[in-house]
């Protein structure tokens, strides 16, 4: 899955939370289906201030997964049927980042 590395507004782009077009959305949540293609929500600034909405860059509970994916995609001592040390704290810090997670 390829993710965008900023936050930065789209020019023409459309607020989910008030179902209307704005200049400031930025991607907020991606939904991954099995099969079939997912897709991404967007918020505008003034939804993301009414709603304590986070921009998806910032999430830390992304950032913990994305670290995870790249560690456990290079290690050599990574498998499917276990961790080296190092992959198993980045699993554990991921883990907390989701349970803190609103």
């Amino acid at each position: 899955m390829t993710t965008p590395s900023n936050a930065s507004p789209a020019p023409f782009g459309w607020c989910h939370w008030h179902e209307g077009p704005s200049g400031t959305a930025v991607l907020i949540r991606i939904i991954e289906q099995n099969s079939g293609p997912g897709w991404a929500m967007y918020a505008c600034a003034p939804c993301r201030e009414q709603r304590g909405l986070a921009p998806y860059a910032e999430q830390s509970h992304e950032a913990a997964y994305r670290d995870y994916l790249i560690h456990t995609t290079d290690c050599a001592g990574c498998s499917r049927l276990g961790r080296c040390e190092v992959g198993g704290r980045l699993r554990d810090i991921y883990q907390k980042a989701l349970d803190e997670a609103p």
